[in-house]
């Protein structure tokens, strides 16, 4: 429809433009004209987007207060919520040099959360008629060898959540506990192998001794026996001496002969003490001086290895939790203030959606008014 105030050229480009919305159908094509009028219509304008926001701006600001007063009122309505967390450190024990733990990490954090974790919930569930048991997580914090239990509740839940994780310490810790017995009872047995050894070699430290002082014994027995056979020895080389000066007769011989037998046998005698004395003695005693020291030597190495022993003994350390379930002191999640700021975002954001959707939804009807009219 042309306008009062329009030059006949404006009445004719906007009689065409209408016409382009609804276009006859024609073998001739459209002039340029009518395309470039489409086309500048039809173009984003962020004046008109401007103009469609002021005109609406009832509606913006309602749905952006409701979105605000709804944050508010969440914010007040719902409780704060606290984190509860605990840390299980597992327990250790030294082998060789090295301190390691009586089970990996990663073991025992799938264990926690494929079986203690649901075992403590269904334990809570049966003990508890509420609808819903805490949901524990389970997780090792990066370079570190700790289980961190934490759940996330109001404070009035708290005495629900550190049941539950307490549940789960001490499945861990009597799981545990069966190693740690298991690890302590071998210890023991190694120990009381080892001083029945310590004893085993001091009892045969004794002998040793013994077989020394039977040696010193048998050396001043040989030293008697010799100086006995010296004597007889000299007595004997006396009477031979004797005997050749006063017998004159035929049995000179047979006397001299009696004589030298016996002066050959106290020099065999003297020859065998001789020998058992500087020789045989000698080399006994330096074969049990050797046997003392590699048997002291083996004492020295039983000690160390029992004193290793109640070393790792006294470091067996069981599996514990580092802190009791506890609450922490802030409370975790989004505060009032950003809960406020963010249902504000999303009401401005609410709000021009619902301003142009209006907008648009009045076009519709006017171009429907004006239907019939074209």
């Amino acid at each position: 429809m042309a306008r009062k105030n329009d030059n006949p050229r404006q009445a004719n480009e906007r009689k065409m433009v209408v016409m382009t919305k609804n276009p006859p159908i024609h073998e001739q094509p459209l002039p340029p004209q009518v395309y470039e009028a489409q086309y500048y219509e039809d173009e984003i304008n962020l004046v008109d987007l401007w103009l469609v926001l002021m005109r609406r701006r009832a509606l913006l600001m309602t749905v952006a207060g409701l979105c605000v007063l709804a944050g508010l009122a969440l914010a007040l309505w719902l409780p704060a919520k606290y984190e509860y967390s605990t840390s299980i450190e597992i327990g250790t024990r030294i082998n060789g040099d090295e301190v390691e733990v009586i089970e990996s990490p990663q073991t025992l954090l799938a264990k926690i959360q494929e079986s203690y974790i649901p075992l403590a919930r269904q334990e809570y569930l049966s003990s508890h008629a509420r609808s819903g048991a805490p949901r524990v997580e389970a997780h090792i914090p990066k370079g570190s060898e700790i289980i961190v239990l934490n759940s996330k509740g109001t404070e009035r839940q708290g005495p629900d959540h550190k049941q539950v994780q307490q549940s789960v310490v001490d499945m861990v810790k009597k799981d545990h506990g069966r190693i740690i017995t298991v690890l302590r009872k071998e210890t023991e047995i190694l120990q009381n192998q080892a001083l029945a050894k310590l004893e085993e070699l001091k009892d045969e430290a004794r002998l040793i001794q013994s077989r020394e002082k039977r040696l010193s014994d048998i050396a001043t027995l040989l030293a008697t026996q010799a100086k006995e056979v010296r004597s007889d020895l000299a007595r004997a080389e006396a009477d031979r001496a004797q005997a050749i000066k006063q017998t004159k007769d035929e049995s000179r011989a047979l006397t001299l002969m009696m004589l030298d037998s016996g002066m050959q046998q106290y020099r065999q005698r003297l020859a065998q003490i001789d020998e058992r004395l500087k020789i045989k003695l000698v080399d006994s005693r330096d074969t049990l001086a050797k046997q003392l020291a590699d048997n002291r030597r083996a004492q020295l190495a039983q000690q160390d290895t029992i004193a290793k022993l109640k070393v790792q003994m006294a470091n067996l350390r069981e599996t514990r939790a580092l802190l009791p379930p506890m609450r922490s002191p802030e409370p975790t999640g989004p505060g009032s203030s950003l809960m406020i700021l963010l249902s504000l975002v999303l009401g401005l954001l609410l709000g021009v959606f619902a301003a142009f959707f209006a907008e648009f939804l009045a076009k519709v009807r006017t171009q429907e008014a004006q239907s019939p009219a074209t």
